[in-house]
């Protein structure tokens, strides 16, 4: 064979897996809807792979619950008695209670013009996150507000894949989110996701919630910008490593052992 003949073979073959990266990417970034329709989309997408990392089986696998670090979690509003009113901001400094469950999204509570980090604190150790309100003020202002009602401690990476990402966010380990959904920051351009960057994890345009994904390879720079990206780990990857490396699989990217996200700590 010609050696013109092996570098069109080459490219051939980075083409088809640069293409199946970005169409696993949107599949496996699917909140967990239903099992089994993630289980089809993903067999046949991978026979490619979450967010495989994105084209993946979802299980249905509930979080272990943890308390929080100061009340309980509230229950779920009665059918129609949902507040016209938003949510009140949480107190800055962490000391409102814990809150899984909203009527609305919240007012903007954080200051655009200032610098936020978040500091997770995780059962495979700590890492720390820069936030970037100036490029995504409505996906750091959620973060932020949640972080603060205690809505992400006790929660797990319940979808892991080695070397492509870790994602979130979900109180029952299935498609759960906060109560209500708010809409896309304006997106990234290609190529600027890459290893440690949080993106918020959706099924669709403007559908966002509390699911996020840590991206955790350089296959994340080729891959579709579709996902919001809010922050980047800036300390701490190591850790990440360690829970990329305890994942599961593109087919099944249920980790082989969960990491706990015990808190995260918002810093101004």
């Amino acid at each position: 064979m010609s050696k013109q003949a092996q570098r069109e073979k080459q490219r051939a073959r980075r083409v088809r897996r640069e293409h199946g990266l970005r169409e696993a990417a949107v599949v496996a970034s699917r909140p967990q809807r239903r099992r089994a329709r993630v289980a089809v989309a993903l067999l046949a997408t991978l026979a490619i792979l979450f967010l495989g990392v994105l084209g993946s089986v979802v299980t249905n696998e509930a979080a272990q619950e943890q308390p929080g670090p100061t009340t309980s979690v509230s229950a779920a509003p009665a059918t129609g008695s949902r507040s016209t009113e938003p949510p009140p901001c949480p107190a800055p400094d962490g000391s409102s209670g814990r809150r899984t469950v909203f009527d609305r999204a919240p007012e903007m509570c954080i200051d655009v013009g200032k610098s936020y980090q978040a500091r997770f604190v995780t059962t495979a150790g700590t890492f720390v996150a820069t936030l970037d309100p100036q490029r995504s003020p409505l996906a750091v202002n959620n973060f932020v507000f949640l972080a603060r009602y205690h809505f992400y401690d006790g929660l797990p990476f319940h979808r892991v894949v080695p070397r492509f990402y870790a994602q979130s966010g979900a109180p029952d380990g299935a498609a759960v989110g906060p109560g209500y959904t708010y809409a896309d920051d304006p997106l990234p351009e290609r190529g600027e996701y890459q290893v440690g960057s949080l993106v918020m994890a959706h099924e669709r345009a403007d559908d966002n919630g509390s699911q996020f994904v840590i991206w955790l390879g350089p296959e994340a720079a080729e891959l579709d910008p579709v996902f919001p990206l809010f922050g980047q780990v800036v300390e701490g990857l190591d850790v990440l490593q360690e829970i990329g490396d305890d994942g599961g699989t593109a087919a099944d990217p249920s980790p082989a052992t969960r990491h706990v996200i015990e808190r995260v700590e918002i810093i101004e």
